[in-house]
This record gives structure tokens, C-alpha cells and sequence, in this order.
């Protein structure tokens, strides 16, 4: 987590398609790059707070992994084999058409940092029922 500095997100994400604050005074900064979307919020200290990876259907871009080599491919196996059964699940429902599905969390202490894996059952454009990771979401944990 550090300063942000604009051309160096575009360089990693791909081209910014949204800047804007929100009323808590935070910016966010969306990016658009086909396979892929990012969404970056900026503190009140101009620092990245956290960054969110995101899918719209399954993928083989391996372009945003982990440091433990879970990507846009990976099942949830994956997710414990790297990371372990340490972990809260929170599952959901969403009546809006994006499908259902769950996120898991992982906290770390001495990083100050949380990540969670966001995986839908189903791609809500298939009539295909596979599971898919959605999102990959990296925080700093407030102190």
C-alpha cells in the first residue's frame, strides 16, 4: 500500500474510466482492461487503501495472481491449499442477477492486511453451473 501516482495504476490496470469521491471523502478509481476491471480507493493521506480485481465470467487471464498463484482460474481448493482453513466465509444471494455465491477472508496480522476471494457459483450470463472466482480483494486493515 502506498502513494498513488496515476500512470503507474494505468501501466498495471489498464486505462481509468472512473475518478471519483465519495461522501466519506475517499476517491475511487476504476479501471477497465477486457478480461478484467479494477477498482483502487485512495485514503484522505493520497495512499491506497485497497484494491479490488475483478471478473465478469471465467477467465484463463492470469495477468493479476497472487503471491501464492491464485488467479482468475482458481477454485476454492486452490484458495486453501495456498492460504489455508484459516479463514471466515460469508456466503450470499444476490437477487439482482449477478448470481449467488461466497467470499472468503483472510487476515493478516502482521501485515495489517486482509484479502478476500470472492467466488460466484455460476456465471449469471450462462446457463452453465460452474464456479468461478469473481473478485480478488486486497485491504489494509485500519489501526
Amino acid at each position: 500500500m502506498e502513494q498513488v501516482n496515476i500512470q503507474a495504476l494505468e501501466e498495471k490496470f489498464g486505462k481509468l474510466t472512473n475518478d471519483n469521491i465519495n461522501k466519506n471523502g475517499l476517491r475511487g478509481l476504476e479501471f477497465d482492461n477486457y478480461p478484467y476491471y479494477a477498482y483502487v480507493q485512495i485514503d484522505k493521506d493520497n495512499e491506497v487503501a485497497w484494491i479490488s480485481v475483478g471478473y465478469p465470467n471465467k477467465s484463463d487471464n492470469t495477468k493479476f495472481i497472487t503471491s501464492r498463484g491464485i488467479g482468475s482460474e482458481s477454485k476454492f481448493s486452490d484458495v486453501l491449499k495456498a492460504y489455508g482453513d484459516n479463514y471466515a466465509k460469508k456466503t450470499y444471494s444476490d437477487f439482482m442477477g449477478s448470481g449467488d455465491g461466497y467470499d472468503v477472508t483472510y487476515i493478516d496480522k502482521e501485515q495489517k492486511t486482509s484479502i478476500k476471494f470472492e467466488f460466484n457459483e455460476s456465471d449469471p450470463y450462462s446457463d452453465k453451473k460452474e464456479e468461478f472466482l469473481h473478485y480478488i480483494t486486497l485491504k489494509r486493515l485500519l489501526d
